[in-house]
């Protein structure tokens, strides 16, 4: 009979979507951090269920082929990366697997086409997003290398919520590095308070830090759980030298720039992090940015995807599976700021977007403005609504892109686009599982699977952003 605390030799066979490796005890599924497919070693069993088992590592008996040295000092501690020790290769291979696995278990489609991962060709410094947690130090897990400091600017230890006071991350950018020095210094010498969340108390909560790697430009926002901050300016100015003090980019030559601080005032006790009132106290309230030949305005609250370099590649995906000859009726459902949408507008008739957040389509219209494009428009409200309302119009749907948050689309959404019957639906997820789902759903509604693209969005760790192309059945 198997116990908790209990030590088994076992072998790695297989990896969850978490990044764990999966191995077997007596004839129970064991899931154990940090394993790499290959591995041979010892775990004891510290959560024992009725289908299955968690352990962690005693020793690694044989190291897998696939096993490497983690390249960041706090792999083992942050739950940030959960592949640092598994070579680069593979995890392109094994976010197929996932991507194919599910496709199969869930979507019910036997021997689906997946293409290969589509990878990056340097892995590191990709994120243009950075949300640091802050709380006071006290209650940040001590690292015998990491920055001595009153207050903790970093990232949740794995699967805990106590923070790791990173002073390097390498899949951030540099700027969001050097800002994060900048704030702990200020709290540092203006004994500035971090935000308690059991109390409620304690001044600043989140550092969020947005690079737009074409320009250079950086916004930082200081999420607070106040009216404003002591010595503003100070805050500033040591932020503004921080910046400074980078070298250009090695490979672009793009000159860092901080533009934009903005303070976002957060008093509920919540575990979102934006409040809903932003205050620029530096600079301009949007910082732009210049990828695939187009440019973007980025405010605080909107979304960007967080690898641009890889943005670019999965956009190109999107436009082959949409097949466009400037003839066709685009809708672009979950548009968000409008990316991919006004990226397929030059080759399409018209493209219309529709999202439910305000600000996002504010964004998205201001885009289009931007980069002088008249074919493309984007309203605010929810896709499952505005869908039939545009084909009470007599709107005709060519192509439809879905791009949906990682909890999928809403069933009445799936009907409504079956209705509209367009020629092909190219599909955008974050998150295999909820994609698969909806697939079925789809096929179901007479469209058919034709093939996968992964694409590495978020190099070390499990995730993988997937491209789905399906097209009606009678075409």
């Amino acid at each position: 009979m198997m116990n908790k605390g209990q030590s088994y030799e076992l072998t790695i066979e297989d990896m969850s979507t978490e990044g764990q490796g999966i191995g077997r005890a007596e004839g129970l599924a064991v899931f154990v951090d940090g394993a790499v497919v290959g591995d041979v070693i010892k775990a004891e069993l510290t959560k024992l269920k009725k289908n299955y088992a968690i352990g962690r590592i005693v020793e690694i008996l044989e190291p897998s082929a696939q096993r490497i040295e983690p390249a960041c000092r706090y792999a083992k501690d942050c739950g940030g990366c959960s592949l640092q020790s598994m070579n680069y290769e593979e995890q392109l291979r094994l976010k197929k697997k996932i991507a194919e696995d599910k496709l199969i278990r869930i979507g019910g489609i036997e021997n689906p086409i997946v293409h290969d991962t589509i990878g990056m060709e340097k892995p590191w410094r990709y994120r243009n997003k950075a949300q640091f947690i802050v709380r006071e130090a006290g209650g940040a897990a001590s690292l015998k290398d990491g920055p001595s400091e009153p207050a903790a600017v970093g990232f949740y230890r794995a699967k805990s919520h106590q923070i790791i006071n990173c002073d390097e991350c390498l899949i951030q950018s540099e700027p969001a590095e050097k800002l994060a020095k900048a704030l702990r210094k200020y709290m540092k010498t203006d004994h500035i308070s971090a935000y308690d969340n059991k109390t409620g108390k304690g001044l600043i909560r989140h550092l969020i830090v947005k690079t737009a790697f074409g320009t250079g430009e950086i916004m930082a926002i200081l999420v607070i759980n106040g009216k404003g901050l002591p010595n503003m300016e100070k805050l500033v100015y040591i932020m503004d030298d921080a910046i400074d003090e980078l070298s250009p980019d090695p490979d672009t030559g793009v000159e860092f720039t901080l533009e934009s601080v903005i303070l976002n005032i957060n008093k509920k006790k919540t575990s979102e992090i934006l409040g809903e009132q932003n205050i620029t106290i530096a600079g301009k309230s949007t910082i732009l940015e210049q990828a695939g030949g187009l440019n973007f305005e980025i405010s605080p609250m909107s979304f960007f995807q967080i690898n641009p370099t890889q943005m670019v590649k999965l956009f190109d995906k999107v436009l082959e599976y949409a097949c466009l000859t400037g003839e066709e009726t685009v809708l672009d459902l979950y548009c968000g700021v409008g990316a991919i949408g006004l990226y397929s507008a030059i080759h399409a008739k018209r493209v219309i977007g529709i999202e439910s957040v305000k600000s996002a389509v504010i964004d998205a219209n201001r885009n289009a403005v931007i980069n002088r494009i008249v074919n493309a428009e984007f309203i605010c409200g929810k896709a499952e609504e505005e869908l039939p309302r545009l084909l009470e119009q007599g709107v005709k749907a060519d192509v439809v892109i879905l791009d949906p948050p990682r909890a999928g689309c809403d069933p009445i959404l799936l009907d409504a686009v079956a209705a509209a019957g367009p020629d092909r639906i190219v599909y955008v997820s974050c998150d295999p599982a909820t994609l698969a789902r909806d697939v079925k759903i789809l096929r179901e509604k007479g469209y058919q699977f034709i093939e996968a693209q992964p694409v590495d969005m978020f190099s070390w760790t499990g995730h993988v952003e997937t491209v789905v192309l399906l097209s009606k059945v009678d075409k």
